[in-house]
């Protein structure tokens, strides 16, 4: 595989939008109960000569919030079912290094985009859970089992960061490793040059 290229992998991106889409019905199928649950008519107590209402259920507090937070919760699960299903069926470039910048597929939201290398100010290749910053929340759920590429960078006068991380990928941990190799390798390169135009 081309060290210079990350595309997103298939079987992962297709697995992750199964999850979210399960995530989601999990949570519209709740909010549709405690719907259901709330309007149903009063219940009544039948005994053979009267008929009585039942007890006053006790009423949750929360309940008018609940509802609503589990529809927003399922739409945010459709949305990443929408961003990992179009990453499957693409299978487009992740990341890819060219003509002395990086450039990044526009889900990163990466600004600038293409960066140039020279804006890197650390980049580092290790287990995810090792990594600075707050890197994505599925990775620090089985953190001790990826690896990631943690980059810092310059941009507007403050610094950004983005995470790789390695399940997001063809070849997984080793093509990330082979990419972070190569990335390194130009960033020498690039201050090689920087340093013999200011001599």
């Amino acid at each position: 595989m081309n060290p210079s290229i990350l595309h997103f992998s298939r079987t992962g991106s297709v697995l992750k939008a199964l999850f979210f889409l399960g995530m989601a019905a999990i949570a519209f199928a709740v909010a549709g109960l405690m719907h259901a649950e709330r309007e149903a008519p009063p219940r009544t107590v039948r005994l053979p000569d009267i008929e009585l209402p039942a007890p006053a259920p006790h009423r949750d507090p929360l309940a008018p919030f609940k509802a609503p937070f589990l529809m927003i919760a399922g739409g945010v699960c459709l949305f990443y079912v929408g961003r990992h299903g179009l990453r499957g069926l693409t299978r487009s470039e992740a990341a890819k290094i060219e003509n002395g910048a990086l450039r990044f597929h526009p889900s990163y939201g990466a600004r600038p985009n293409p960066l140039p290398l020279d804006a890197i100010a650390e980049a580092l290749f290790d287990r995810a859970d090792r990594l600075p910053g707050d890197g994505p929340a599925s990775a620090k759920l089985g953190a001790r089992l990826r690896h990631g590429l943690y980059l810092r960078y310059r941009a507007d006068g403050s610094m950004e960061e983005i995470h790789l991380i390695d399940n997001d990928f063809d070849g997984g941990a080793e093509q990330l490793r082979r990419f972070a190799a190569h990335l390194d390798s130009w960033r020498q390169s690039a201050a090689r040059t920087a340093r013999r135009d200011w001599s």
